[in-house]
């Protein structure tokens, strides 16, 4: 009866060793997984195209751990514009193009095997880009007559949408005094005249800047005896040059 409670005693002492060697396992592996946690993580961050900016991923334990980044899903590959440094994607040039959609950091351990990732980041990317006035309304120069209506449009484009200011002649155009449509970007003018004649510009800015149009447009109308013409009705020489 002793032999038997003494061997029954050993049994339960033998399943306690089982139990504490997996709890200890379990704690090692716990201990291991909470070493491998992201203490910083890409957030989703404004950018200034052309500016340089960097998206953030570090562990707290980096022995042996391996980074990389996926962007849309597809792996980063290093280059001058765009590399790993440590962690962190670095961007010399922000590009609003090559740039959109999402980055995502992920971390792994040969040693174990294991592997993580942070959730996804973007970059609201803020550009300014110039561009040439141009002629909307008529359709061609040839169709512009005295008296006619001329619709000028600035093509400056950026995000946010810049705000935009109308020139001739180097002075500023008053939304007051001029028929100016900043949703349209355009500039009209209800009845042509000599009057109107002068070089015809736009500026824009946003938060990514100040520009100002690349091609100009020069409004020239040239009147034919002016005063006889307007008594008998007849019509008016009209030359535009941009």
């Amino acid at each position: 009866m002793g032999l038997w409670t003494r061997r029954r005693e050993l049994k339960l002492t033998n399943a306690e060793r089982v139990f504490l060697a997996f709890t200890l396992i379990a704690e090692v592996i716990l201990v291991q997984a909470a070493s491998f946690s992201f203490t910083k993580e890409p957030k989703s961050q404004d950018a200034l195209h052309g500016r340089s900016a960097m998206l953030r991923c570090e562990v707290n334990d980096p022995r042996g751990v391996v980074y990389s980044w996926n962007h849309n899903g597809e792996m980063v590959t290093n280059s001058e514009r765009r590399f790993l440094e440590g962690g962190n994607l670095k961007f010399t040039a922000i590009d609003r193009t090559l740039d959109s959609g999402n980055f995502q950091c992920f971390a792994s351990k040969n040693s174990t095997g294991e592997e993580s990732h942070t959730g996804e980041a973007s970059f609201n990317i803020k550009w300014l880009e110039s561009g040439p006035v141009s002629l909307k309304s008529p359709e061609s120069e040839a169709e512009i007559q005295s008296s006619s209506q001329v619709v000028l449009r600035c093509n400056i484009d950026g995000h946010p949408r810049p705000t935009n200011r109308w020139h001739k002649d180097g002075t500023l155009l008053s939304e007051k005094n001029h028929k100016i449509n900043n949703k349209d970007r355009t500039l009209t003018l209800p009845s042509a005249s000599p009057d109107d004649n002068g070089v015809y510009y736009c500026c824009a800015k946003n938060a990514a800047g100040h520009v100002c149009s690349n091609d100009n447009f020069t409004l020239n109308i040239i009147g034919v005896c002016a005063s006889l013409c307007k008594r008998k009705g007849w019509l008016l020489l009209v030359t535009v040059s941009v």
